[in-house]
C-alpha cells in the first residue's frame, strides 16, 4: 500500500458534537477481560456468519453517502455477534490497512486498561504516583504535573492545552516511532498546560501521554504492548503501526483495514463489556471514555469515534475513518480518502444507524 509522506497535516478526532459538562470520573482497578478472537472474513463481502443487519441496506446507505459528499475511495465492514458478515470497497479493498487516525485512541485506552489491571493500578493513578517509572522512559513529570490522573488524560480533561500535535510540530518530528514520548514531554511543560483540569479540551497530547504511560508500566514499546493485548486477541492480524503514520502511534498512528477494525469493535465493544454495559464504572466525561463516545442504553446503546486527518498541501494526505458499535452487537466501520467536515460524519452515522435497525 502506498504510504503517506506527511509534509503538513492536521489530526483531529471527532466524537459526538457538544461534549460539555463534567460527569463523574472514577478510578479503581483496570478491568482485564479476554476472549476468543473474532472470526476472520475470507474476503471482500465474504460473510463469517449469516446473522446481522441487512448488508444490502447498509451498503446502499454508504454508497449514497459517498455520492452526497464526493467520496470516491472508501471501504466498509459490517459485523454482528462477533462475526464480520459483510465487507465492500470502492477504489480500495476492505481487507487492506489504511490510516484510521483518531480511531487509534480506543486501542490505546483499552491497552492501558489491560496494563493497569495487570499492574494492580487504577485510572485514579496520578503522574506523580508513577513519576519514577516514567523516568525510565525519559519522560519525567515535573512537580506541577503530578496531580494529573490517568482518568483525566483518557477523557481529555487533564488541562493539556493547546494540542501540540497540530500543524508545524508534526511536520518537523514525524518519522520516529517514539514521537509520542517527545510530545508527552513537551506537553508536561508549564506553557503546554494552559487548560483547566476537569474541563474537556480534545487534544492528541493526552493520548501521547497515555502511550508513554503504557510503555513505562508494561516495559514494552507501544506497538508491541497494544498489539499483544488488543489487536491480536481481536483477530485483527493485519493492523500495522509503522512509518510516517506510525510516528503518531498512540493518538493517530494505526493503519487498519475496515474488516480488522470491525473485529476490534466486535471484540472490545461487545454489549457485555463493562465499559459498554456500565460506562459509569470507568472514566468518562459526558460520554467520552476509553477512546470512544458512548450514549444510550440497552440495545439502543451506541459507541463511536471518528478519525480525521487533513492537509492543505495535497489531497493524498487527507483521510477519514469511523466506527459504530450498537447495543445489539452490530458494528459498522469505514475508512475513506478525503478531508470531510464534521457534518459529513454526522450524516454517515445517521444513515448507517437507520440502515442497521
Amino acid at each position: 500500500m502506498k504510504r503517506l509522506a506527511l509534509s503538513f497535516l492536521l489530526v483531529l478526532g471527532l466524537g459526538l458534537c457538544g461534549l460539555a459538562g463534567l460527569m463523574a470520573v472514577s478510578g479503581g482497578p483496570g478491568l482485564a477481560l479476554s476472549g476468543q478472537a473474532a472470526p476472520r472474513a475470507t474476503g471482500a463481502g465474504a460473510p463469517d456468519a449469516p446473522r446481522g443487519p441487512d448488508p444490502a441496506a447498509v451498503e446502499a446507505a454508504w454508497r449514497g453517502w459517498m455520492d452526497r459528499h464526493g467520496v470516491t475511495a472508501s471501504a466498509i465492514a459490517l459485523g454482528r455477534d462477533g462475526a464480520v458478515i459483510h465487507a465492500a470497497g470502492q477504489a480500495r479493498a476492505p481487507d487492506l490497512p489504511y490510516p484510521v487516525a483518531s480511531l487509534s485512541k480506543a486501542i490505546t485506552a483499552l491497552c492501558l486498561n489491560e496494563i493497569l489491571a495487570e499492574t494492580g493500578r487504577g485510572w485514579d493513578t496520578t503522574l506523580g504516583d508513577i513519576a519514577d517509572t516514567l523516568s525510565q522512559v525519559r519522560v519525567t513529570p515535573p512537580p506541577w504535573s503530578h496531580h494529573i490522573t490517568l482518568a483525566q488524560l483518557v477523557t481529555h480533561t487533564s488541562g493539556m492545552a493547546p494540542d501540540l500535535t497540530q500543524g508545524e510540530m508534526v511536520s518537523r518530528l514525524h518519522g520516529s516511532l517514539g514521537l509520542h514520548r517527545r510530545i508527552a514531554w513537551q506537553a508536561l511543560q508549564r506553557d503546554a498546560l494552559r487548560g483547566t483540569p476537569g474541563t474537556y479540551v480534545y487534544s492528541n497530547t493526552n493520548y501521547a501521554m497515555l502511550g508513554t504511560v503504557a510503555e513505562a508500566l508494561s516495559g514494552q514499546d507501544y506497538a508491541t504492548a497494544c498489539r499483544q493485548r488488543i489487536t491480536a486477541p481481536a483477530g485483527a492480524d493485519g493492523a500495522v503501526i509503522e512509518g510516517a503514520m506510525g510516528s503518531m502511534s498512540s493518538y493517530a498512528g494505526w493503519e487498519i483495514s475496515a474488516t480488522d477494525y470491525a473485529r476490534i469493535a466486535l471484540h472490545w465493544f461487545a454489549p457485555d463489556r463493562p465499559w459498554v454495559a456500565d460506562p459509569d464504572g470507568l472514566p468518562h466525561h459526558d460520554g467520552y471514555g476509553l477512546g470512544a463516545v458512548t450514549g444510550g442504553r440497552g440495545q439502543a446503546r451506541t459507541v463511536t469515534h471518528n478519525g480525521r486527518l487533513c492537509s492543505p498541501a495535497t489531497e493524498d494526505h487527507n483521510i477519514g475513518a469511523l466506527f459504530l458499535a450498537l447495543g445489539d452487537g452490530a458494528v459498522f466501520t469505514a475508512n475513506w480518502q478525503g478531508c470531510l467536515p464534521p457534518a459529513a460524519y454526522d450524516d454517515l452515522l445517521r444513515v448507517i444507524r437507520a440502515a442497521m435497525r
